[in-house]
């Protein structure tokens, strides 16, 4: 399986390792949940940009209380 490596401060480990715990989570886990939820995130958000315009036209002729 493919990994990444990321470089950290040990201060920045520290946090991010704290965090993860406090969550109930590893660390790996946490990373993996967090890149993937962010992927995933962005990929929606595109996906909207497009569909609101669409959706839009689309009732575009509707009565004002029903658009």
């Amino acid at each position: 399986m493919p990994k990444i490596s990321v470089d950290l401060s040990d201060e920045e480990l520290e946090r991010v390792n704290q965090h993860a715990q406090s969550l109930g989570q590893s660390t790996r886990a946490w990373a993996r949940r967090t890149l993937i939820d962010d992927a995933d995130k962005a990929r929606f958000l595109a996906a909207a940009r497009t569909a609101v315009p669409v959706g839009l036209e689309a009732v575009k002729d509707a009565p004002e209380g029903m658009r």
